[in-house]
């Protein structure tokens, strides 16, 4: 498993390289728990902790190795390398949608099953903002409008229409995938990603 997750001076000093080369495009994401302290007072401060490992596992396994992330708390702030505002869309879309389909068993040593959702603000160079400060001002507001919008969303510097492909699979097919998305804190586009890239290779050799 990658591990993606380092600290948040780690993660600007990142930021201000990529700015210093003009290496963009690049996506600044802070993301947030819906309703944390809900869900530790339904279940207990220790499940509250447990959701958060359970999202350091998912970022880890989904997220590419070029990408970072930091955690303080129930938020989390994703820098996407290489990533301009539709793939940050499509891939936190991704997740967004496999948390938000499932529900996970958290706790040890007894297990109960939690349901959980996030919700996303992106702000991606150069295009959104130009120096560290102003991403991070367009990300937390993109995020403040993600949540006052009803939460469990993906909002952007500006209000943009994203199309997702749809692909149509037997139901014996989504069944399997769906139970290999869970064991392996994968999401399903993920999987299906890495399933096509093996194909490609198959057939280029």
């Amino acid at each position: 498993m990658n591990d993606l997750l380092v600290s948040k001076d780690e993660l600007i000093s990142k930021i201000n390289e990529l700015i210093l080369n003009n290496d963009g495009p690049f996506s600044l994401v802070i993301a947030d728990v819906d309703d944390l302290k809900g869900l530790t007072k339904t279940h207990g401060i220790s499940t509250g902790d447990e959701v958060i490992k359970k999202l350091v596992s998912i970022f880890n396994n989904n997220l590419s190795p070029t990408d970072m992330f930091s955690r303080s708390g129930d938020e989390f702030t994703l820098l996407l390398v290489k990533k301009g505002t539709e793939r940050s869309f499509m891939e936190l879309e991704e997740i967004r949608r496999y948390l938000s389909d499932n529900t996970f068993e958290i706790g040890d040593p007894i297990s109960e099953s939690v349901y959980f959702t996030m919700s996303f603000g992106v702000a991606s160079y150069p295009k959104d903002a130009k120096n560290v400060i102003e991403l991070f001002r367009v990300a937390d507001s993109a995020l403040f409008r993600a949540k006052k919008s009803g939460k469990n969303r993906i909002c952007l510097s500006e209000i943009e229409s994203m199309v997702l492909k749809s692909n149509y699979f037997t139901k014996t097919q989504l069944d399997r995938l769906s139970r290999l998305s869970k064991e392996n804190d994968r999401t399903e586009a993920f999987l299906l990603r890495e399933a096509l890239d093996d194909l490609f290779k198959k057939y280029s050799e």
